[in-house]
Order: structure tokens, then C-alpha cells, then sequence
């Protein structure tokens, strides 16, 4: 009673940790999942705020370099112009007038010598009207349109500046492939001054250096933009395929843990399932024991007595056919009582060798007249030697039982095949019928009492399977098909060659 209380409790014990363990298993594969869902979609943002941030730096410091490059293009152009224009003309005429043709021609050689082997698309100077006293364009003389902040900036005595103008926004030039020419411009407007490293001038004060005009230089820097694009793309595609990679890996990491998981349930769901068995067979020894001592000892005294008063032969035709009736089935029900001890009590395997084909030449040379009879053909397709380490009695015993259910489902007029090998540590031994099959869930079949028979006590294939098992081997039942057709049932021995354990010897891997 002890035993079946605490068998019980191991179970409720074992189904509670199962589902605990398996609800963990599931919740651990979905935040795995969730996390590689999420570390995908942060990455990615991150990677384009990243390329984003990373491009507008690069921006940044390429049009700093540009503008520190206008810088020293404009102090220079100012130098030269003071030197080669301004300081010549105003000696020679007494002051500076673009509107005079010889000026402006002399100042225009001057400008584009300047500008010769130099990126620069147009260069203005304003006068004190902020209007254009010169330009490259001449159809922008007098005009006074033109003039920018910048250049009101250089009459105000507020220095240079620098403005970048483009015709689209860089958020539309990121996705506008062979951007063209000028669409990005650098506006430098510098103001012209005289030029102060010249000795004459060199004591003028802050206050009194004057402003002579408004240097107005624009360069393209398409070419800069190129460059900031392309890096941020090259940033973004980088970082979006290492994100791709990483959530390859993930998902490959989680595909094998919910395998191993899977395969663990599956172990745990036969562990669990031999834990019912041997909780069946617990109950039953209890009560074959009470069986064998309740039963036992009156059934054998019926039986004896009866096969008495049968050898005694002074009764009348009735009277035998009751008294051999009740041997008859005494003899049965004493066979039913030693099937129940032989399931419930399975005697341990020994460590002999034993010849698996002799065994099955043994069991048909014993069940031949029957086999004859019934007009069913028995096919053995063995080598002459299929040795195992193992126990001749219960293996008998086991491969008697098959060959009884296979003459049993095929009745009459049937064909039995019998195939056997060996291979590396382990013996292959089948037995195919040509009857009907198994009929529903094949597992069914290795239930004890479970049977299809209208006679029978379902202990036939549960025998079988306890004996394989105490051979450490498995036993497969599965139906004989061909083209989606049911040929019969098919029952396979997989026995270890040698009689040690096969978790112990296979790593605790079942090779089956």
C-alpha cells in the first residue's frame, strides 16, 4: 500500500515538473524568438540613426575643410586683385570705375587668371550699393537683386561668411542616383579690403581699414555630397547586413534549441510513459501474487482431479464431456495466471549466446503441423548464424508468441516472412504476416489486456516486449505497406549484439 502511495506521488511529481518544464521550454523558444525579432528591428534603427549621424559629421567636416580651402581662395583672390587692379588703376587714373571698359577688361584678366586650373562656378563683386560691379556672368551687371545677407554682412563690418545652397533637399538627393552638377554650391562672400602687408599700409588701425567691395566666390560641392552619401549608404547596407546575419544566426540558434526542446519532451513523454508502466506492472505483481496464492494451489486440485477421474474412464459420455471441460479450462485459466506472472514478474535475461535462427527453426518445427493445416507458408530468410548475448529461454519464448499472433491474424491461407541481420552492434529480427495489420494506434498493441481477439488476455506482445527489453533491445510494430496498401503487420526484434546496455555503450543514444 506504502509502495502504491508513493508510486503514485512520484508521478504527480513527474507530470507536474513535465508541464512546468515544458511550459518554460515554450516560453523560453517565444522570448527567443521575441528577442530576435526585437535585437532586428533596434539594430536597424540604430544602424540608420547611426549612418544618419555618422554621414552629417562626414558632411560636416568636408564642407568645414571646403570652407577653410573658399577661405584662403578669397584672401589670396583679394591680395591680387588689390595688387594687380585696384593699387595699378587707382595710380595710373586716380580712382577705380568698372563702368570704364579698360578697367573692367583689365580686372576680368585678372579674375580668370585667378580662377584658371580652379572649381569655381562664378565669381561676383559687389559695390558699396550692393550692387554687382563684376561678374563672370556679365548679364548680372547692375543688377541689384543678387545681393545676399552675406554680403550686407561684409558692409557691416561682420566679416566673411559662407552658405551652402542646393536645388533639392539631401534627404531627396540620398535616393537620387548620378546627382548632377551644381546641386549643391558653397557661397563664400569676403570683403575686399586693402591689401595690409604692403608697406604704405601696414599702420592703418582696426577702425580705419576700409571696405572696398564685396567678394562673392561660388564653388560646387556636388562632389562633397557624393561623398557623404555614399559613405552613409555604405554605413547603412554594412550595418543592415550584419543585423541580417546576426538574425540569421538567431533564428538557427533557435530552430536547434526548439529541437533539442522537442526532443526532450519526446524523452520526457517516454519517461513518462514508462513511469506509468512500471506503475502498471507494480499493481500488477501485487495482484498476481494474490492471484498466484489465492488461485493457484484450488486450480491445481481441480485440475488434477479431473485429469483423475478422466484416466479412470467409468463415466457415461456426459460426465466425461463435463469432466474434460473443466480441465480443459483449468488448464487455460492456469496458463492465463502464468501469462499474468510472466508480464508482471519478467525473469532477468541471461548472458549466453544464443542463436537467433535456431530459435526460430525450433518454434517452427514445433508449430509446423499447425502452419500446415492452415495452409500458411513460412518464408526464413536467415544467415546460419545471427548470435546475441541474451537469454534462450525468454527469447523462445518471445519469438513463439509472434509466430502464435501471426497464425492467429492470418487464419489460414497465409504467407509469413522471416528476415533477419546483422548491423555494426546490432541484430535485425522481422517477422512479416499477411494478415490484416494493425488496426488504429500501433502503440495500443503493447498495452496489457488491450487485445482484437475475441479470446485472449492482450498479454502476448506486452510479454514479448518486456522480454526484448530485458535484452536492453526495442521492439517496432508497424504494418506492412506497399502503394498506400496494407499488406499485413510487421513485428521487428532490435537486439544489441552484445548484452550490455546500448545507453551506456551509444552514449545514451538509442541507435533503433
Amino acid at each position: 500500500m506504502k509502495s502504491s502511495r508513493l508510486l503514485i506521488i512520484i508521478k504527480n511529481s513527474f507530470n507536474n515538473s513535465w508541464l512546468f518544464k515544458r511550459k518554460v521550454s515554450q516560453q523560453t523558444l517565444g522570448l527567443a524568438q521575441l528577442f530576435s525579432w526585437i535585437s532586428f528591428v533596434v539594430i536597424i534603427l540604430f544602424s540608420i540613426f547611426l549612418s544618419v549621424f555618422i554621414a552629417s559629421n562626414t558632411r560636416s567636416s568636408l564642407i568645414n575643410s571646403q570652407e577653410s580651402y573658399a577661405l584662403l581662395l578669397a584672401e589670396n583672390m583679394n591680395r591680387q586683385i588689390f595688387r594687380r587692379f585696384t593699387l595699378p588703376v587707382a595710380y595710373a587714373s586716380g580712382r577705380v570705375t568698372l563702368s570704364e571698359p579698360d578697367q573692367y577688361r583689365l580686372l576680368d584678366e585678372v579674375v580668370n587668371s585667378l580662377m584658371h586650373g580652379l572649381r569655381i562656378e562664378s565669381i561676383r563683386i559687389f559695390d558699396m550699393n550692393e550692387m554687382v560691379a563684376y561678374s563672370t556672368d556679365k548679364e548680372e551687371l547692375q543688377n541689384t537683386d543678387l545681393s545676399t545677407q552675406g554680403v550686407k554682412n561684409v558692409f557691416e563690418q561682420k566679416g566673411h561668411s559662407f552658405e551652402v545652397t542646393s536645388k533639392m533637399s539631401f534627404l531627396q538627393a540620398l535616393f537620387t542616383p548620378n546627382l548632377p552638377d551644381e546641386t549643391f554650391t558653397l557661397r563664400t562672400v569676403y570683403p575686399l579690403t586693402i591689401d595690409y602687408d604692403l608697406a604704405p599700409f601696414r599702420n592703418i588701425s582696426e577702425e580705419e581699414k576700409p571696405v572696398l567691395g564685396a567678394l562673392e566666390i561660388m564653388q560646387d560641392v556636388t562632389d562633397l555630397y557624393k561623398i557623404a552619401i555614399r559613405s552613409q549608404w555604405t554605413i547603412l547596407f554594412g550595418f543592415t547586413l550584419s543585423v541580417l546575419i546576426l538574425f540569421v544566426l538567431l533564428q538557427i540558434i533557435a530552430k536547434l534549441a526548439e529541437r533539442i526542446i522537442s526532443e526532450r519532451i519526446k524523452r520526457t513523454k517516454q519517461l513518462e510513459a514508462e513511469l506509468n508502466q512500471s506503475e502498471k506492472l507494480a499493481s500488477m505483481g501485487r495482484m498476481v501474487s494474490s492471484i498466484a496464492h489465492e488461485i493457484r494451489n484450488p486450480l491445481g486440485i481441480i485440475k488434477s482431479s479431473s485429469e483423475y477421474l478422466i484416466g479412470r474412464g467409468n463415466m457415461d459420455k456426459t460426465g466425461t464431456q463435463l469432466i474434460k471441460a473443466i480441465y480443459d479450462e483449468s488448464k487455460r485459466l492456469s496458463n492465463t495466471v502464468s501469462d499474468f506472472l510472466d508480464y508482471a514478474k519478467p525473469r532477468k535475461a541471461g548472458e549466453d549466446e544464443v542463436n537467433l535462427t535456431e530459435i526460430v527453426e525450433k518454434v517452427l518445427a514445433f508449430l509446423k503441423p499447425s502452419f500446415t493445416e492452415k495452409n500458411i507458408a513460412v518464408h526464413v530468410l536467415l544467415p546460419e548464424r545471427l548470435c546475441i548475448r541474451g537469454d534462450a529461454d525468454l527469447l523462445y519464448r518471445a519469438v513463439y508468441n509472434v509466430f502464435v499472433n501471426a497464425e492467429q491474424a492470418m487464419k489460414k491461407d497465409g504467407k509469413l516472412t522471416v528476415r533477419g541481420e546483422q548491423k555494426y552492434d546490432f541484430v535485425y529480427l522481422s517477422f512479416t504476416d499477411s494478415g490484416t495489420g494493425f488496426k488504429g494506434d500501433v502503440s495500443q498493441f503493447l498495452d496489457p489486456f488491450y487485445t482484437t481477439k475475441d479470446t485472449g488476455t492482450g498479454l502476448g506482445l506486452p510479454i514479448v516486449q518486456s522480454i526484448i527489453k530485458a535484452h536492453n533491445g526495442n521492439l517496432a510494430l508497424r504494418n506492412a505497406e506497399e502503394n498506400g496498401a496494407v499488406l499485413g503487420a510487421c513485428v521487428e526484434f532490435v537486439l544489441p549484439v552484445s548484452h550490455e546496455s546500448t545507453e551506456e555503450k551509444n552514449d545514451g543514444k538509442l541507435y533503433f
